[in-house]
């Protein structure tokens, strides 16, 4: 099956998290268009993209829909648990350890990573700290696909490398910093600045 697009992919997996709340047996495009801002016109052809052929004309499935979406994107199904990390433990790091955001996820933190040694003995979580130092042996060990990059601006280089050569597959950069990475590490900027930027240009 061909590769979806980009830009197709990111509004199937912005629909996706949209279903999963969904309260409604039903749900339209024009529905989906008012809650996502997607016109409902690319809605319908990324829909097909996915291979889903279930719409009729009073609105989707959205059950089968997400179910459709997920499997097409190779996002987690129910139940499957995907493995993380967070790099960096300052207060952004600390933050997004203990705020829960992960808990009814299908993501699952399992290690933390900072440089400064102090940082893991003294911040208590629900997983393993560790050095920095140990990423290349942790990382592979525990299963971890994806990492959470929250380190300071300088750092960001260095550490998103280390974390790709531990066989990260994905990284969340929380930096200011646009990563260079190998081609089979995915990256998503989502540094607060960078957010209002994209919002300055969407009201331009």
């Amino acid at each position: 099956m061909a590769k979806i697009p980009e830009a197709s992919g990111r509004r199937l997996a912005l629909l996706a998290s949209l279903l999963a709340s969904c309260e409604s047996e039903k749900i339209t495009s024009a529905r989906m268009q008012e809650m996502t801002g997607i016109d409902s016109a690319l809605i319908r052809k990324d829909i097909s993209l996915a291979g889903y052929k279930g719409g009729v004309s009073n609105g989707y499935n959205a059950a089968d829909l997400l179910a459709a979406i997920q499997e097409r994107l190779g996002l987690p199904l129910a139940g499957q648990k995907r493995f993380c990390c967070i790099a960096g433990l300052g207060k952004l790091g600390a933050a997004l350890m203990q705020c829960g955001i992960f808990d009814e996820s299908p993501f699952k933190i399992v290690a933390g990573f900072d440089s400064r040694v102090n940082r893991t003995e003294v911040l208590s979580a629900d997983f393993p700290l560790y050095p920095a130092a140990k990423m290349e042996s942790v990382i592979p060990q525990a299963g971890i696909e994806f990492a959470i990059l929250a380190v300071e601006d300088g750092q960001a280089k260095m550490m998103a490398e280390r974390l790709a050569q531990s066989g990260v597959k994905g990284i969340v950069n929380f930096t200011g910093v646009i990563l260079e990475v190998p081609k089979d590490v995915a990256v998503e900027n989502v540094s607060p600045l960078l957010a209002l930027n994209n919002i300055c240009a969407k009201l331009n």
